[in-house]
């Protein structure tokens, strides 16, 4: 029941700051965010919070302020200058930038080709303007959509009435999906937001590219949405701070070689005590069958963090397998969201996504809540 879970969930407060940060990739973004900020969203004030996280993003992140990032991997390499490509095409960067990304990755695809997850310097014979442009553009906030500043006057498409079925779902089975979640104009405004903006940092080991919401997410936009949705689920979510927000971009180039790519969504949701996974590209970008897209699991008593029972010390017996069948199998479509407790596990099992800048697919994750306290 709701009752039974709004006990075990911590109140608001301090709780999630104090907990130890070594219990999960969670646990550990929030322990990487600044304490000014974490107080904030653990006060429910979002909005300040998404402020301070901006603040903070942009000291670090804009052109000049802090020194270059010379390291980089082949995949991220081939991403950034198709981005910038695009973005130049859209008369958002100079051309100048776009040569010299395309530029630098053809000269890198030979050597690099056949590990493109290896991380390596580029490097420059000497301290000109190609060096100095590349200083001031990678891994720096050249393009953050203006639209991240908008703030909805609604966000919630989905009926109250519908709303308190899938709270309801939640209580009962662990797990709610949502069709058609956001209205038409924050759905168009999330994914515009999601796919033109130069925050995709992080290259990851499943092939995609990770935005974090404390280098980069953070926005106006998203602060309106996450209250939304607080204020449309109040049983579920009303007392729950926002405690993360992560977005992975799949990798649809030639490098993937039709590898089927899987998000983290086990790892970066395990310590949340209300999970929210939201799709924004249309399913006609997938290259192949949209069915079987997302698997829910029971999680394994004594799991790690991953699902996995390898923790040590794990007494034998004690981590059981999940039953065969899933709890569920979600089909994928935009604007549909998914939600999950502590006691599910979320698996990508849909196919990997046609060629093309804007069919790359895009993972939002959105914790709330913590499941424990030190």
């Amino acid at each position: 029941s709701l009752a039974l879970l709004a006990e075990t969930r911590p109140p608001p407060g301090s709780c999630a700051a104090k907990r130890a940060s070594g219990e999960g990739a969670a646990g550990r973004a929030w322990s990487g965010i600044e304490p000014e900020c974490r107080t904030k969203l653990e006060a429910n004030r979002t909005a300040a919070a998404m402020r301070c996280l901006e603040g903070h993003f942009l000291e670090a992140r804009e052109p000049g302020r802090r020194a270059g990032d010379f390291f980089t991997t082949l995949r991220k390499l081939r991403h950034d200058a198709e981005m910038i490509t695009w973005l130049e095409q859209e008369g958002k960067v100079k051309t100048e930038v776009k040569k010299l990304y395309r530029g630098i990755y053809h000269a890198a695809r030979p050597k690099h080709m056949h590990q493109p997850d290896k991380v390596f310097e580029v490097k420059f014979q000497e301290q000109n303007d190609d060096r100095s442009l590349w200083q001031k553009a990678h891994n720096k906030a050249i393009y953050i959509d203006p639209v991240g500043k908008e703030v909805p006057k609604k966000t919630i498409r989905a009926k109250p009435v519908a709303l308190q079925t899938f709270e309801e779902s939640f209580a009962s089975s662990g797990y709610a999906v949502i069709d058609k979640l956001l209205t038409d104009g924050t759905m168009k405004k999330l994914q515009q937001f999601l796919q033109a903006s130069t925050f995709y940092f992080y290259p990851r080991k499943d092939r995609h590219l990770m935005a974090l919401l404390e280098d980069g997410l953070a926005s106006p936009l998203l602060a309106q949405l996450a209250d939304g949705l607080r204020l449309s689920l109040p049983a579920l979510l009303g007392p729950l701070p926002l405690t993360g927000a992560r977005a992975w971009k799949a990798d649809n180039s030639p490098l993937n070689d039709g590898v089927v790519q899987a998000p983290e969504l086990t790892n970066s949701s395990a310590d949340a005590a209300v999970s929210m996974l939201l799709w924004t590209v249309p399913a006609s970008a997938l290259n192949g069958t949209a069915a079987h897209a997302l698997e829910l699991r029971r999680r394994r008593e004594g799991a790690d963090d991953d699902g996995s029972c390898a923790a040590a010390g794990t007494p034998e017996g004690s981590c059981a397998e999940a039953s065969g069948e899933p709890a569920a199998i979600v089909k994928y479509l935009a604007n549909r969201a998914v939600l999950w407790g502590p006691g599910l596990t979320a698996e990508w099992t849909g196919p990997g996504w046609q060629s093309g800048f804007l069919q790359r697919g895009v993972h939002l994750l959105l914790t709330f809540g913590w499941t424990r306290c030190p």
